[in-house]
């Protein structure tokens, strides 16, 4: 029941984005993430948010760098989906350097959280670092998951079928 509860709310939420934001107000942006934050891993996000860690791992968005083949887990137009930050300052690089950011983590949409966990340490009572937890940019979604491209179709492309 738990599991269901998310996937309605995240189809509500994606639906909000990809019908072009209008349900989410534009001042919602990585705006509020301090410039020098940095991505710190899904791991760094689960030694508070246990709930979500335990249902992000069963998720697409947690297994799908799992998904890839080959010179795909190389491939920039995979690796910018697959995994977190890729192409960004201080986002995924390779599986050998940065493998704490492989797949699509929290902070492939909620931005470097370096700040988050920062603050939520040094205040832990006071909830100043909140405002770092439910800024999402808009569209973020549709980076990724494009409602005019069939995925099946793109995927195949890829793999040179």
């Amino acid at each position: 029941m738990q599991r269901r509860k998310w996937v309605v709310l995240t189809v509500l939420v994606a639906t909000g984005f990809v019908i072009g934001g209008a349900l989410i107000p534009s001042a919602i942006g990585v705006s509020s993430i301090p410039k020098d934050s940095k991505y710190v891993g899904t791991k760094a996000c689960r030694k508070c948010h246990t709930k979500e860690h335990k249902v992000w791992q069963k998720t697409k968005h947690g297994t799908n760098f799992e998904t890839l083949k080959g010179d795909e887990r190389k491939n920039p137009d995979c690796l910018k989906c697959h995994t977190t930050g890729y192409g960004k300052p201080g986002g995924f690089t390779s599986e050998a350097d940065t493998p704490e950011l492989k797949g699509t983590g929290c902070e492939a949409c909620h931005g470097p959280g370096s700040a988050h966990v920062k603050a939520a340490k040094d205040a832990p009572d006071e909830g100043k670092w909140e405002m770092f937890t439910d800024k999402i940019p808009q569209n973020v979604c549709v980076a990724c998951h494009k409602p005019h491209i069939n995925q099946k179709e793109r995927v195949k492309k890829l793999r040179g079928g």
